[in-house]
């Protein structure tokens, strides 16, 4: 609904306002819920996290819903102008509801955009269970900790402080159990024995997806118990990928964002000699393509090469998908270059990139980006032209 300025003029005694009336729709008032960054979005995971937070929790303890995180991680996933999204944690942990949901979430959310993890400056417990679907996790060099696998539950025995109130509780009720781990009476042997299973069954859950997150055996994790890893340590223990604060982490997911092309921002439409994006004003603004990198079929050229028996050109071929840099294998096979001077020029082009290079992806022969056809690729052209030549042909 618009509301008009005269009718906000007599709502407010007709007094001047610093307002522009036409731009209180609810379109105009939605704001990112995180904070957004050169492409990047941040979404704070901190306080105790919880499936439902009390309102004691929520004022004194800063409590997060594991929803809001999740609603908020979607919610720039779906946004165009996020390539990528970094989880600023700083969490002693919290409830075992729905943690493990938010974190098979988070991790499917992840193949769409990349996420990484910042301590800022604790992540332990439920909180580090959420990091482990981050593709990196960073940690501060000396006060930032991870870790604290484990899982407890606990158990208030009222019971003696009733009796001392003269205060008697008694429970009818059906159903084998139904009344087990009541606070108003001691834990019997087959209540402890039901929570005890059900403590271990959650551990399981938590050692074994933190296994698979961080790429370490469950034993490994079960050996680390719930300690606290700090630092160097932590990435020592494979908790972590590397020591940094929340800006090191920050801007290295704007870089790494920036160098893989994965730029979700205007549409941009291909027309003969250049680029048309729209802009806001709804003018059109050409621009000139870039000649972009070609997209190269790794798996392909690998195929290839070892098909026709050229020994180096796998290597080299490889040596240029690690560095990055595939449309490079193309010249360097041509040239007939041993995988020394391959290794070689190819560290020599890593450390003379511009930190903020941005590639392009987009084909201007077909107006979106495209994954490059296998009898199209210019590595597999020079791979077949290298075989012609080894067998006498032109």
């Amino acid at each position: 609904m618009t509301i008009r300025r005269d009718q906000l003029l007599r709502l407010f005694g007709a007094k001047p306002l610093l307002i522009e009336g036409s731009k209180l729709e609810a379109g105009y008032a939605a704001r990112r819920p995180y904070a957004f960054q050169d492409g990047v979005a941040v979404v704070d995971i901190a306080g105790v996290l919880a499936n439902e937070p009390s309102l004691f929790e929520a004022v004194f303890l800063g409590a997060t819903a594991y929803g809001q995180i999740l609603d908020e991680v979607e919610q720039a996933v779906a946004d165009p102008e996020v390539r990528g999204i970094l989880l600023r944690i700083n969490s002693p942990g919290g409830d075992s509801d729905n943690a493990f949901e938010t974190a098979a979430a988070i991790n499917r959310l992840a193949k769409e955009k990349p996420i990484w993890a910042v301590a800022d400056n604790s992540v332990f417990s439920a909180a580090y269970l959420l990091a482990t679907s981050a593709a990196k996790i960073y940690v501060p060099e000396f006060t930032g900790g991870v870790g604290s696998v484990g899982v407890y539950a606990e158990h208030v025995d009222w019971s003696e402080y009733n009796r001392k109130l003269g205060v008697k509780v008694t429970y009818i009720a059906e159903g084998e159990g139904k009344t087990d781990g009541n606070p108003n009476e001691p834990l019997s042997d087959a209540a402890r024995s039901a929570l005890g299973a059900e403590v271990s069954r959650l551990y399981g859950l938590f050692a074994s997806t933190v296994a698979r997150g961080r790429g370490l055996t469950e034993d490994a994790v079960r050996e680390l118990g719930a300690a606290l890893k700090y630092g160097p340590e932590a990435v020592a223990a494979g908790l972590a990928d590397r020591t940094g604060t929340f800006r090191d982490a920050l801007a290295g997911l704007i870089a790494a964002t920036r160098k893989s092309g994965a730029f979700a921002g205007p549409k941009i439409s291909i027309h003969p000699g250049g680029n048309t994006m729209q802009q806001e004003t709804g003018q059109a603004e050409v621009v000139q393509a870039a000649t972009p990198e070609p997209i190269i079929d790794i798996e392909t050229v690998r195929a290839e090469a070892g098909r026709h028996g050229y020994a180096d050109a796998r290597e080299i071929v490889e040596l240029c998908a690690l560095a990055g840099m595939p449309g490079r294998a193309a010249a360097l096979l041509a040239r007939h270059a041993t995988p020394a001077e391959a290794r070689r020029q190819l560290f020599e082009a890593r450390a003379a990139e511009e930190p903020a290079e941005i590639r392009s992806h987009v084909m201007p022969e077909s107006g979106a980006s495209a994954v490059g056809s296998p009898e199209n690729s210019p590595v597999v052209k020079a791979v077949e032209r290298l075989m012609t030549t080894a067998k006498g042909g032109k």
